[in-house]
């Protein structure tokens, strides 16, 4: 709302932005967290400084700041930076202090604007891990910005993509992942050549989630139904914390249907092509 919209609405734990006063936005906004791709600190401010600062425009007691500020460098991990400046950092302590000045008024929701673009591949890592632990810890919803699919498969639990402006997918990512025809799932598993499948068999693919991901399948599958199966491609990947595999597949032999609805019933999700 610092633009506002020339239509539809903005909405925020069912309360529509559009149809407040301004002061009732000033209100609404101290629920509403922000972190920026390139920090936005300030440079004449110490990292206690910059933590304050929002809790001195809100107007909170002065007595209580400080032990508030200490409350929120410790829990980024920035107890022993309280009097460095910005100049003095690395680039993953500038994000941290910048994720502790998000949350000085206690929102319930964090706005993460490509919080981990600028940022070595080491240190996304653990800015992504602090903020997955926020999100447990403290009940809160944070809304991610990113173009980077290994922050998606990270920390993400639910996914909206946008293309020219417009979401064209969304749902929860384990939803999503198991869905062959879904962006998503094309993202992570890019589909493979096209096999023909020799005479009298048949080509299918199998996606695994989670426990099945770490099961003897094909081996028991092969032993239950007498059937041959060729590997033809496949991946494993760790997404939203959860182990998910597809596997490009050949069956042939005479039980290859009950093989078929056995892999149906464990859950799995089989597409025969």
């Amino acid at each position: 709302m610092l633009e506002r919209p020339t239509s539809g609405k903005v909405v925020v734990n069912h309360q529509d932005l559009t149809s407040l006063s301004d002061t009732e936005l000033r209100q609404a906004r101290q629920q509403i967290g922000m972190i920026f791709q390139h920090f936005n600190l300030l440079n004449s401010r110490t990292v206690a400084g910059n933590v304050a600062f929002p809790l001195e425009i809100i107007g909170y007691d002065k007595n209580k700041r400080q032990s508030r500020v200490e409350e929120l460098l410790d829990l980024v991990g920035l107890s022993d930076k309280t009097n460095v400046y910005p100049a003095q950092l690395s680039g993953g302590q500038k994000q941290r202090v910048g994720i502790a000045r998000a949350l000085a008024t206690e929102p319930r929701v964090l706005l993460s604007d490509e919080a981990t673009s600028a940022l070595d591949p080491q240190t996304t890592i653990s800015i992504l891990n602090l903020l997955k632990d926020l999100n447990h810890r403290l009940g809160l919803t944070i809304l991610l910005i990113t173009h980077e699919m290994d922050v998606v498969k990270q920390i993400c639990d639910h996914v909206a993509i946008l293309q020219e402006s417009k979401i064209v997918e969304s749902g929860a990512i384990n939803d999503l992942i198991v869905d062959p025809d879904s962006l998503l799932s094309q993202a992570f598993f890019p589909p493979s050549q096209v096999f023909i499948p020799r005479p009298g068999a048949t080509s299918a693919a199998i996606t695994f989630i989670g426990d099945a991901a770490d099961q003897p399948v094909l081996a028991s599958l092969v032993r239950k139904f007498d059937v041959d199966v060729n590997i033809l491609g496949g991946s494993i990947q760790n997404i939203g914390g959860r182990r998910i595999g597809r596997l490009q597949v050949e069956l042939s032999g005479k039980q290859v249907n009950s093989a078929l609805n056995y892999l149906n019933q464990l859950g799995l999700r089989v597409e025969v092509q």
